[in-house]
């Protein structure tokens, strides 16, 4: 979860997108490695805001299984009064759908499916930099952004661990 590991995704995304001719396999699976961690780090923003440490929230979540289901599940869970959808900016809003569906076309080239145009992997990369980009203006921060050094304990570690069961 490393910022630097996080721009580094986002270049290679860039890079296989800019190249002649694109790279839409290459973009695709840099892009959705970019917002899998992007995920966890959005869940460490919403612990450190609710009270949380960083140490608190990624001892809580390591071996958590975080599909966009089960992301959208312990947003609402820890960031209190507040569903995903509703805290995403406006681009983020009308990207997130396309976002979802992107889940199946992974698994399918995780499978081994050949049938999927390099056309359609290439757009499916750019709407995953574009949300990515888009979240810059998310209540939490920029999700690709150092989080700040220093964090107050303020809730125990036992009641994150609790939450999380309920989600």
């Amino acid at each position: 979860m490393n910022p630097k590991y996080l721009l580094e995704l986002k270049t290679r995304t860039e890079k296989a997108l800019n190249e002649d001719p694109p790279d839409g396999l290459m973009a695709i699976t840099a892009s959705w490695a970019l917002w899998e961690a992007v995920r966890r780090r959005i869940l460490v923003l919403a612990c450190k805001r609710e009270g949380w440490t960083v140490g608190q929230a990624q001892k809580a979540l390591e071996s958590e299984r975080i599909n966009n289901e089960r992301f959208v599940q312990l947003f609402e869970v820890i960031y209190t009064n507040s569903k995903w959808e509703d805290s995403l900016p406006i681009v983020a809003k009308r990207l997130w759908p396309g976002i979802i569906r992107i889940t199946d076309l992974r698994r399918r080239i995780i499978n081994g499916t050949t049938r999927i145009g390099d056309t359609r992997l290439q757009k499916y990369a750019w709407d995953v930099l574009r949300f990515i980009n888009s979240l810059r203006e998310h209540p939490l921060g920029d999700p690709l952004k150092e989080l700040p050094r220093i964090s107050k304990k303020t809730k125990s570690d036992r009641s994150l661990k609790n939450r999380i069961k309920k989600a």
